[in-house]
């Protein structure tokens, strides 16, 4: 196995710190103070720059590309478009195939400043025909980090031919231990009283169903326990579900994003008092309880399991042609696509 290279760090004058590797562009730590003011991890994640390697189907904090959720049957359809992608979720595609996958490839890095903190960029080219999307990508996912614990996520691409692009970041986030305790007792609100349906295979039957009334209802913040089967009767274990945001038909510009008006996400630890605000261009929200996660090995020896972390997953939608209301994730020669999504941390 090839070895991974070192990863990289950028520290605020608050003393938070991000901790980054150029293996699926992803985040490894993230320290952020608790009520006490003492620092902890707010992110799942390996010591070792080689652990991500061998554990790639976690997924632990990476940049996901071209697409990320389901394509159902390996098959997309849409935008003058018929492609026949690399099945790795039984007969489905998960998080664009499993081989040159944007989170299974090292990046090129490079140490950015501006307006919104200090970072990191990375940047990689996807070759056409890769995992059967048409198409050389260029993409680049930059994360920065304020001064006043915002943690800004941006991710851009553009392809010389027409072909689907939906990035999102994959962390994992757990407020009170950083992966030693669950989060089923942190507070979670989410600005959908919608959501897309879903098989026991975990890709949607084209039909959006309201939350009102279910264990799925985060329209208040409420425990994340809520989530669990024995609240939800979902018939597997733990919840991969997309939820539909609150008067979004499109992808928002940047700046919107940016704005810090009214946070689409909210999580809340009452032990740590760590607090969390999520913001974003996307229409959609990928939540998922870390169902698989099957006894990795990670910070400081902790060993993970569903419920370890929660994933707040900023999306377009893959299958996009069942649900016309939500735009289309393909992007036309030289057309730039971008995401931002703002993670900004206070205490309670």
């Amino acid at each position: 196995m090839q070895s991974m290279t070192p990863f990289h760090s950028v520290a605020n004058s608050s003393g938070a710190a991000l901790t980054l590797s150029a293996f699926g562009a992803r985040i490894v730590g993230l320290t952020m103070p608790d009520r006490h003011g003492t620092l902890g991890d707010v992110v799942l994640g390996f010591d070792a720059p080689d652990d991500y390697a061998t554990n790639v189907n976690t997924y632990m904090g990476a940049t996901i590309g071209r697409v990320a959720g389901r394509t159902a049957n390996a098959h997309f359809v849409g935008g003058g478009l018929d492609l026949s992608l690399t099945p790795n979720n039984g007969r489905h595609t998960l998080h664009g195939g499993s081989v040159e996958t944007w989170d299974r490839v090292e990046w090129q890095a490079e140490e950015v400043t501006d307006a919104r903190g200090k970072g990191i960029r990375f940047t990689h080219v996807s070759p056409a025909g890769s995992e059967g999307y048409p198409g050389t990508v260029h993409a680049t996912s930059t994360y920065l980090l304020s001064d006043d614990n915002v943690l800004t996520c941006e991710m851009r691409a553009v392809s010389d031919a027409r072909t689907p692009i939906a990035m999102t970041q994959h962390a994992y986030w757990n407020l009170s231990s950083g992966g030693a305790g669950t989060v089923v007792d942190d507070e979670l609100s989410i600005a959908a009283d919608r959501r897309v349906s879903m098989t026991n295979e975990l890709v949607p039957t084209g039909d959006v169903v309201s939350v009102e009334g279910t264990g799925f209802d985060f329209t208040q913040q409420r425990r994340i326990g809520a989530l669990l089967p024995s609240d939800t009767g979902v018939p597997w274990p733990g919840i991969d579900h997309t939820y539909l945001l609150n008067g979004r038909t499109a992808a928002l510009s940047p700046s919107a994003a940016t704005s810090l008006g009214t946070p689409v996400a909210t999580m809340y630890s009452p032990a740590s008092g760590r607090h969390l605000e999520l913001f974003t261009t996307e229409p959609a929200l990928q939540v998922y309880l870390g169902c698989h996660l099957s006894g990795e090995v990670g910070h400081e020896g902790d060993v993970y399991s569903a419920g370890n972390g929660i994933c707040l997953e900023t999306v377009r939608f893959p299958d996009s042609p069942l649900l016309p209301e939500l735009p289309s994730i393909v992007c036309e020669a030289g057309e730039e696509f971008v995401q931002e999504s703002v993670y900004r941390f206070t205490t309670r």
